[in-house]
Order: structure tokens, then sequence, then C-alpha cells
């Protein structure tokens, strides 16, 4: 699937099946290994009659002496995914083939892929709990270790948390954050607030705290739709205002997520709600963080007051995220590491 084909869209019924089978994988916690498998590849297989072959998605990247093969599941992981595609291209033209050969990466808070061919480096990129974000201390034993028939030679590790539980397990590991590619500033007229995301999985308390005031205006936009880099980058491109949300899995364990790179490198104000590890992992001091209604309303009004200002103040944002957290210095690190 090349970076700008469509999603498949899926039929609730078909996530209904599939959410079936994720749940008999985690009601009972405490069997046997070899049933873990049967059970998962039984879900594999619902997956693939239910769904086609395409309810993962693999995106393959290539250079004469290397394949860098991209699995993810899910709009969040596939945009992802198609993000790390790109640059891939941009990193060939700056460093050359890294000739690394086979690399398999399975991505996100899902069961990692098994099809993996003999001669493969097998790579799982850990920043996500998927389903389990309420118990992100089971995701390691529940879905990696139990997945029998996948031995990593690497994890990448999306916070200083999740490396050293994976390290503590015995794996090999990088520190590997979430990074961005193709978000830019387009110098398009801005207007307007608005939400990126899906619409499942949310915090009722911190979406009342974030959007309450504002999600009834005609100004405001909740978009889940987009499936290009491109389209993404001009909706934001867009917005005077944006808001973000963290699952709170994620937030505990120290992971910043897509939406913060995405919404910085474009140039657009993001207000988010306090986040514990944000700064260390992007570099600098973001203060547009709040922890009540109130703080949110606060922000917002400093942006609506002097939006050239704030579009001045979130250039320097811009800088620094493009240029250390853009997904061919990603690339660089992984490449380096199992060269």
């Amino acid at each position: 699937m090349g970076a700008d084909d469509p999603l498949p869209r899926r039929p609730r019924e078909d996530a209904l099946v599939l959410r079936g089978a994720t749940r008999l994988m985690r009601i009972f916690p405490g069997i046997d290994a070899a049933t873990q498998l049967r059970l998962r590849k039984r879900k594999r297989a619902i997956e693939r009659e239910v769904l086609g072959k395409d309810s993962h998605t693999t995106i393959q990247c290539c250079a004469p002496r290397t394949t860098l093969n991209v699995h993810a599941y899910g709009l969040g992981d596939v945009m992802m995914a198609r993000q790390m595609a790109a640059a891939f291209g941009a990193y060939l033209r700056e460093y050359g083939d890294p000739e690394a050969g086979i690399v398999s990466l399975s991505a996100g808070g899902f069961m990692p892929l098994s099809d993996i061919e003999a001669g493969e480096t097998t790579v799982f990129w850990w920043y996500s709990f998927g389903p389990m974000d309420d118990t992100p201390e089971r995701f390691l034993d529940d879905v990696l270790e139990s997945c029998a028939d996948v031995e990593f030679d690497l994890l990448l590790c999306g916070s200083e948390r999740i490396q050293e539980e994976a390290r503590q397990a015995g794996y090999d590991t990088l520190y590997f954050p979430i990074g961005v590619y193709g978000y830019e500033p387009l110098g398009v007229e801005r207007s307007g607030m608005g939400y990126a995301g899906s619409k499942n999985h949310k915090n009722d308390e911190k979406v009342a705290m974030l959007m309450g005031p504002y999600a009834d205006r005609e100004d405001f936009e909740w978009v889940d739709h987009f499936t290009t880099i491109d389209e993404l980058n001009l909706w934001y491109n867009t917005r005077l205002v944006t808001f973000g949300l963290t699952k709170e899995g994620q937030r505990r364990w120290g992971v910043v997520n897509s939406r913060v790179f995405e919404s910085l490198a474009s140039g657009t104000p993001l207000i988010i709600p306090e986040h514990p590890t944000i700064d260390d992992v992007l570099g600098f001091e973001y203060p547009y963080q709040v922890s009540n209604a109130e703080e949110t309303a606060d922000f917002v009004d400093e942006i609506l007051s002097d939006p050239d200002g704030t579009l001045e103040t979130f250039r320097t944002y811009t800088e620094r995220v493009r240029e250390d957290h853009g997904y061919v210095r990603r690339l660089q690190t992984l490449f380096d590491a199992i060269a």
C-alpha cells in the first residue's frame, strides 16, 4: 500500500467481531502460552476472514540492499507508518542505502504480525497499549511475551519507562519516541478551533475540560476522517487553536503522542492536559498545558487576542520539533542500532 492510498473502511459489525476476539485473549490472562497462541491465531483468522488482508496494513520501503516493512493497525498507527515510509525516501537521499537487509517493524498497541520471513530483523515499536490502556503494566506479558511465534531482535521504546520495563524483561531496547514527517506550516489563513483524532477511548472529564465550552461553536471542527499526511497537515494549517488528548496509560508511562508532534510541526497552537514528560521528550518547555477548564479558557483567550504573537511563538516550537524529532533522524537512529 502506497503512502497516499486510502485506508479501507470497516463496518461496525466487523469491529464488533474483532472486539470479541480480542476479549478472548484478555479474560483469561493466566492460561498457558500454547492456548494464548491458538487464540491469537484464531483472531488473525477472523481478521483475515472478516476484514480481508488489509486489516493490518503493511507499507514496504525498498532500497537495493534494504527493505523496511512497516506493519500497523488502526488509523493513527497507519498514519505514523506512512510518515516513516515517506521519511525513508528522504533518508536515502541524505544518507544512502543503510544496507540493513530485511527489517520488519510492527508498530502500535496491538498484536504483532507473525508472518515474518526467515532472515528478517524483527523490531517492535512499543509506544501504545491498545485496548489495554487501563492496565499498561500487563501489556508486556499479555501481548509481547505471549506472542510465541515472533522473536524480536529489538524493541523500540516510546518512553523511558517503557524502555526500563523492556530492559528488565530481557529485551534489547532503543529509546525511540514518536516523531513526525511531512507536517509543516503552509502560510494559509487560520481561523477557528478543532480536534483531530478518533472519538473513541476519550476521557469524558478531560474532553469537557478542554473542549466543553467550545465544541458547539460554529468554528469548531472535530475531524477523524483524514487518511493522508497532506490532508491532515492542511487541516492543521487552517486552525488557530487545536486541542490534544492523550490516553491515560500512555500519559502515565510518559508517551508523547503523535498529535503533539504533528500539530507543532505544522505551526499550529495546541492546548493539552498536563503531561509529566512532555518537556523532557520535546527538549524544551512547553507551557500550553492545563489542569482545569479555567486554564484552558485563559490560553484560548490569549491565542485569540494575539494570534500573530502566538504563531510567532509557535514558529520556534516548529523549528525544534522538525529538526529534533523528524523521522529521518529516527530512521538514522534505527539503522545505526541494527547495523
